[in-house]
């Protein structure tokens, strides 16, 4: 008998048959390889989804809330477009009889569980599967897995719990986006995660309106002393007379006048305020912090960082398994970290010396910890050496992989932060920055000190010159708009939350009606989603999951609620009427709260700590009662399109 081993994307599935020795085939449109021990074929990705509610039941096909909530009894799967003639292909494969077993090569994940439960479900499959988790996709990251194979059992949960998600999205997702498009007089797409984010964008858009910036001039001395080795020239702040308690002046004339004054002079270190402070190495990548610092330091959207980290794992095979949320490896994984160190290419050799050496020192190292990984470890470099002819984009992902693998086995590094009152012919200035005392991991990851003030090590007594004085027109500054890093950054937290309707709005019903009055309805749907107690913190497992935070932004772009003006996400005019409305109607849409609770609970289900059952439950009535709620709005104007 022979193992069918099924891949998420052709690519995988001849990656496997070659690294298991299976002949490739002449040609490459083949839909499947095999040897006398192996079949190995391939998913394109998802070949299924949910069928549209009007495929899950004909009485659905009428947009009304005659119809709303709908919840099917059993949820229809539907093949999608351009799919059909693989799931045929896989049909006839898991029907063959000399077929035995499955073993499953989909992602190492919570979607790549789905893809393939989907597709056994969908054909009736009874067949018994076995897991290939493979978490380093080189050729001996495969062979490892490839021995280490894993009851299909062991997954159900998380099976249970990739279920529950999709299923989750579609009954609010289906239900609330018809519900605010017959009222709403547009087409309005609501989502568990793409709506609270909307809402973010919107109030931080609103608050930047409604922001009266205050005009103010500040006056910046370029300073020296004889006492600093190098002669460094470092900044300082004229202050304000006469208690020099703040560095802006009301006026130019009066930023030019104190300017005047100590100009040229000398003075003296007057006070000093010290603190040593030691800087941890950071931790090791995982995809939400990669994707931040390649937007920060690049520029690529979270989806192009994701984009190419999946290329760099599955094509270069140079770094490990992307989707990762963990930032930590296991003792296990620690002990190849001399051999993968040693591995990176020559240009990263007087670093990665310093690296192995600290290794021999038998020192701990905080990204070591077992308890913080469960299925998936930080992003590695494999070992493999890059191209030369990679993508240039490509080669700036791995050197961040690589040099952040680096920092994390370098010394901590050393820092002095300081504060200097400078006195000059009886005007005060002051100077805050660091005094760098050792670079330790820093030297991996330079870049770090570049937005830090670099002062000379003085002290109190210490003379000191004003070399020249320069004044600046200045304006108070809104706060600024969300990039893809601050953003991915909140995602990451799910420390946000955006108001609900002001007190006295009537807007979300007619004050009573069936069901009680409003505020029972409202803290009835705060239960129901967790919010009942607003004094406890949120659980911190954040909004989203790593590998789809990228696509919820493309999502709001795509739809118009959203633009993207270089490196700032800006909520568009569509985007705040829809999020207005949804605030004055069923507000917990728009809660980061009730997606960490969310999230929470389909990671206790992966888990084996709730159950699947009583989450769709609960999401069932939050829904029902939503809709009551909705039913009761008037109908908005119709929106007018653009002008043609």
């Amino acid at each position: 008998m022979k193992a069918l081993i099924l891949a998420e994307k052709p690519s995988a599935g001849r990656d496997l048959a070659r690294v298991l020795k299976i002949a490739p085939a002449k040609a490459r449109s083949v839909p499947f390889l095999e040897d006398d021990r192996y079949v190995v074929s391939w998913m394109i990705g998802h070949l299924l989804g949910y069928a549209y509610p009007g495929e899950q039941n004909p009485a659905w096909l009428k947009w009304s809330f005659a119809t709303l909530p709908m919840f099917p009894e059993r949820f229809l799967l539907k093949e999608l477009p351009n799919t059909t003639r693989q799931v045929a292909i896989l049909r006839d494969l898991l029907a063959r009889e000399d077929v035995g077993e499955i073993i499953v090569a989909t992602d190492a994940g919570r979607e790549g569980e789905l893809i393939f439960r989907h597709l056994y479900d969908y054909l009736k499959c009874t067949k018994p599967f076995r897991r290939l988790w493979i978490l380093d996709n080189t050729d001996a990251g495969i062979r490892k897995a490839f021995a280490e194979l894993q009851s299909g059992s062991r997954f159900d949960n998380l099976a249970a719990s990739a279920r529950a998600r999709s299923e989750s999205d579609w009954l609010v997702g289906m239900n609330f986006s018809r519900a605010y498009t017959i009222k709403g007089g547009d087409k309005f797409s609501i989502g568990r995660v793409q709506t609270p984010v909307l809402a973010l964008l919107v109030h931080r858009r609103k608050a930047i309106d409604a922001f009266v910036a205050e005009p103010f001039f500040t006056c910046t001395a370029t300073l020296s002393s004889p006492k600093s080795p190098q002669g460094d020239l470092f900044p300082a702040q004229v202050l304000v007379p006469p208690d020099f308690a703040g560095d802006r002046f009301k006026t130019k004339q009066a930023a030019q006048d104190q300017a005047a004054k100590v100009d040229g002079r000398d003075g003296v270190v007057a006070n000093l305020e010290q603190k040593d402070v030691v800087i941890a190495p950071p931790l090791l990548y995982d995809l939400t912090t990669l994707q931040k610092e390649a937007n920060a330091r690049y520029g690529f959207s979270a989806k192009q960082t994701l984009d190419m980290a999946q290329k760099l794992y599955e094509a270069e095979k140079v770094i490990t398994y992307p989707r990762t949320d963990s930032r930590y490896i296991t003792q296990e994984i620690f002990k190849e970290m001399p051999q993968r160190l040693a591995a990176l290419p020559k240009g990263y050799s007087p670093l990665t010396n310093l690296a192995l050496e600290r290794l021999k020192s038998g020192a701990s190292f905080a990204c070591v910890n077992d308890a913080k990984v469960t299925d998936h470890y930080a992003i590695l470099p494999t070992g493999k050496t890059p191209s030369s002819g990679m993508d240039q984009r490509m080669k700036q992902i791995y050197d961040l992989v690589a040099r952040r693998l680096i920092a994390a086995f370098l010394p901590a590094a050393k820092v002095r932060n300081t504060k200097m009152l400078l006195e000059v012919d009886g005007q005060r200035l002051q100077a805050a920055g660091k005094v760098f005392l050792h670079s330790g991991w820093l030297k991996a990851e330079p870049w770090r000190k570049g937005d830090d003030v670099v002062l000379p090590d003085l002290s109190q007594g210490d003379p000191i010159h004003v070399n020249s004085t320069e004044v600046k027109a200045s304006k108070t500054k809104p706060p600024s708009h969300f990039t893809e890093k601050t953003l991915l950054a909140a995602m990451e937290r799910g420390d946000f939350d955006t108001p609900g309707p002001p007190a006295g709005d009537e807007a979300s019903g007619n004050g009573h009606g069936e069901g009680g009055s409003e505020s029972g309805r409202e803290a009835a749907l705060n239960s129901l989603m967790g919010l009942e107690d607003q004094s406890r913190p949120a659980p911190t497992v954040g909004i989203g999951r790593p590998s789809t935070r990228a696509a919820i932004i493309e999502l709001l772009v795509d739809r118009g609620y959203v633009h993207r003006e270089k490196k700032r996400l800006i909520a568009s005019d569509t985007g705040m009427t829809l999020i207005d409305f949804v605030e004055s109607t069923v507000p917990q849409l728009t809660s980061a709260k009730v997606t960490h609770v969310w999230e929470k609970a389909l990671e206790d289900i992966a888990q084996g700590r709730d159950d699947p059952g009583t989450f769709i439950a609960r999401i069932k009535e939050f829904t029902s009662q939503g809709i009551q709620i909705m039913a009761r709005q008037p109908n908005r104007p119709r929106v007018p399109g653009p002008a043609s």
